[in-house]
């Protein structure tokens, strides 16, 4: 085993500090701090307010700020959130970015009391378990393998209900066209029918003004040979 690898297990915390803050108000949410940790809170404080102040903040890009001993890690999420994670130079990148991911699909961020928008115990509770959970990277794998079957079943749902939503569509789209052929079928019968009474009487029209001139006729011819 590897000297890294050994270092990373003897270390029973590897996930340091943890920050959640709202980078529209520069207002913290939330924060964790391993036990026996203690963290250099004004320059905690400095990397968050830089963070708040960044004007072009590029959601879900993964960033990384090096130390010797140490790695800062940060990204921003919908709509307004900044993560900031520290962590010993010996924790898998990947891992710290999929705890954030995981916090964000727990909600955990939302869970906050009304008047000080900050973190509840309901969710400060939360987030002290998953960060336990990822505190051992040899839980991980089995974590994450988890949250990918969890993933591929809302993607098999979701496709589930929108093929069920196109068929609703569909069928919602045939019996409106054969609506429109139902009405368009009684206009065409009543055009037709009120076209063939104007026909009639058009007709009846003609020939009685034949006939009157045929009677005049006839009239005429019987005076004349009288």
């Amino acid at each position: 085993m590897s000297s890294d690898t050994e270092a990373l297990i003897d270390d029973k915390t590897p996930i340091k500090y943890l920050l959640i803050g709202d980078s529209s108000t520069n207002k913290i949410i939330t924060e964790f701090s391993s036990e026996n940790y203690q963290p250099n809170k004004k320059q905690i404080n400095q990397i968050f307010t830089k963070l708040c102040k960044t004007p072009n903040k590029n959601l879900n890009e993964r960033n990384k700020i090096i130390s010797k001993h140490e790695n800062y890690y940060f990204t921003f999420c919908l709509p307004y959130l900044v993560y900031l994670v520290l962590v010993n130079n010996q924790y898998p990148e990947r891992y710290v970015f999929e705890l954030i991911q995981k916090i964000n699909d727990e909600k955990i961020p939302t869970m906050v009391n009304d008047d000080t928008k900050e973190l509840n115990p309901s969710g400060r509770q939360e987030l002290k378990k998953l960060i336990s959970d990822f505190q051992d990277t040899r839980n991980i794998s089995s974590i994450v393998d988890l949250q990918g079957d969890v993933d591929d079943i809302k993607v098999d749902v979701r496709d589930s209900l929108n093929k069920m939503v196109q068929n609703v569509d569909d069928v919602n789209t045939l019996q409106g066209k054969s609506e429109a052929l139902r009405y368009e079928s009684m206009d065409y019968k009543q055009n037709s029918y009120d076209l063939k009474r104007f026909t009639f009487w058009q007709n009846f029209k003609m020939w009685i003004i034949l006939g009157g001139i045929i009677l005049i006729l006839v009239i005429i011819l019987i005076w004349i040979a009288s």
